[in-house]
């Protein structure tokens, strides 16, 4: 039974990691910096940032980013909640655009893998979905 549950474990995290690395037409002709230029936020914004989101993060943190993906069940610690408004009204923009790019380690969930290839609007529009599932808006740092 251990030996299923091991086996179930790598297969998620592989599945994980396959969808972290795919690259939905990322924007290289953009400057990669990590925090995306505040601009308003459109409903074309939001759709292209849920396309990426769905593609890039629903596995894990689940399609309506409350944690519960189909490979959340097997994660310690669990995906970060982006429905929880308390806490994503902690973070800035471009605090949710380095975890994006860099990964989860730097704010203590390791098993979140780095996007590097996000950047300029791809990473604009991505960090604006994750931000509309809270109705958090963006705080200053």
């Amino acid at each position: 039974m251990t030996r299923n549950v091991l086996a179930a474990a790598i297969a998620i995290g592989a599945a994980c990691f396959a969808v972290s690395c795919s690259s939905p037409a990322a924007d290289s002709s953009a400057p990669a910096k990590a925090a995306p230029a505040a601009a308003q936020v459109t409903p074309a914004t939001l759709e292209k940032g849920r396309g990426i989101y769905k593609a890039k993060c629903a596995a894990c943190h689940g399609e309506s980013g409350r944690g519960d993906g189909p490979a959340a069940g097997v994660m310690k610690p669990a995906p970060r909640d982006h429905t929880d408004r308390a806490y994503m009204s902690t973070l800035s923009d471009d605090d949710l655009a380095k975890v994006i790019q860099m990964g989860g380690a730097i704010k203590g969930k390791p098993l979140m893998p780095s996007s590097p290839d996000l950047r300029g609007a791809d990473l604009a529009a991505i960090v604006a979905y994750t931000r509309s599932l809270s109705s958090a808006g963006p705080t200053t740092p």
